[in-house]
């Protein structure tokens, strides 16, 4: 569901599950890998439901020194969130 390279966070959107079971499921996973995403500046690719992306969004402002989302229909990475 999640996985970093490179500091792009790539997002696979699981089937057959609910809102609720897919941010547990971010939850767990930004929990595993929390350590390498301190300070650095990320990248979001992928598809991705509104519910994940406010607790990603959420989550990794508190952890990270920029968040980037790609948005394929200008084809590029746009600053969502920094401090």
């Amino acid at each position: 569901m999640l996985e970093l390279k490179n500091n792009i966070l790539y997002v696979t959107l699981p089937e057959g599950k609910t809102q609720e079971e897919l941010i547990k499921e971010c939850k767990r996973k930004i929990r595993k890998i929390e350590k390498d995403l301190y300070g650095k500046e990320i990248k979001i690719n992928g598809r991705i439901t509104t519910g994940m992306a406010l607790f990603l969004g959420h989550k990794l402002a508190h952890l990270c020194k920029s968040i980037s989302i790609f948005d394929p229909k200008e084809n590029k990475y746009i600053n969502a969130v920094w401090h």
